[in-house]
């Protein structure tokens, strides 16, 4: 938490600088999400696999001075998304396969490194989450006399955790246009917290429980700030 407040704080500041060239925008996507659900312990027997989901929101960009003399120069980017995360089981027996989708708003911060001083730049970038559950969807949970000596584990409302954190990483181009810019990027990222609340690890519920997931973001921008790109 400390670490996003410091990044927060040098956004802030980087804005207000004259050495900025900053971007606003809508930001939207689409991603394949599942679950790690595991005890440190016990082996659990889970076939989980990836459910299709979708993010969108705003986006805010910051490139800051550039080097006359480096290749590559650093930014920072942020943002709030409406971001579905979930997963699926499914069963050797002929019991249907059982879903799971849960909402967060989440807040990224990221360092960005980039190539490129013209219109064009290519990025990548490294950073945290913080993520805040304001929804979620389930299946009937399955017969479990009829899944095959699997075991099953599901988000409780009443028992585990609405609030995350984690990590995220991606790569992506920026192209700047006379009607504003598009950024495009490819990204994984990594809730580090475990959604489900385990307490005793003599308990065979899960005490690892992460969400994770790959996809794609497309955002249209509008520049702001003072700093010309170097030609």
């Amino acid at each position: 938490m400390r670490i996003i407040i410091a990044i927060g704080i040098l956004f802030i500041s980087s804005a207000l600088s004259a050495q900025v060239k900053g971007y606003l925008g809508v930001r939207g996507g689409g991603h394949l999400s599942t679950a790690y659900i595991e005890h440190t312990l016990y082996n659990i027997v889970m076939n989980t696999g990836f459910e299709p989901g979708y993010h969108g929101g705003v986006m805010l960009k910051l490139f800051t001075n550039q080097s006359p003399t480096s290749f590559l120069n650093a930014g920072l980017q942020s943002g709030l998304l409406y971001e579905s995360k979930g997963w699926r089981q499914s069963f050797a027996t002929d019991e249907p396969t059982y879903k799971v989708r849960m909402n967060y708003i989440n807040m990224p911060v990221e360092a960005v490194i980039y190539a490129g001083k013209r219109k064009t730049k290519y990025f990548f970038t490294l950073g945290v989450f913080i993520e805040k559950l304001v929804g979620f969807n389930k299946d009937v949970a399955p017969n479990e006399e009829n899944i095959g000596g699997q075991e099953f584990h599901t988000f409780q409302e009443n028992r585990d955790r609405d609030f995350g954190y984690g990590v995220r990483a991606s790569l992506g181009a920026h192209r700047d246009f006379s009607f504003g810019a598009v950024h495009l990027d490819a990204f994984i990222s990594y809730s580090a917290s475990n959604f489900i609340r385990s307490t005793d690890f003599s308990e065979r519920l899960p005490d690892l429980s992460n969400h994770y997931l790959g996809g794609f973001s497309v955002a249209y921008l509008i520049p702001f700030g003072k700093m010309e790109f170097s030609k």
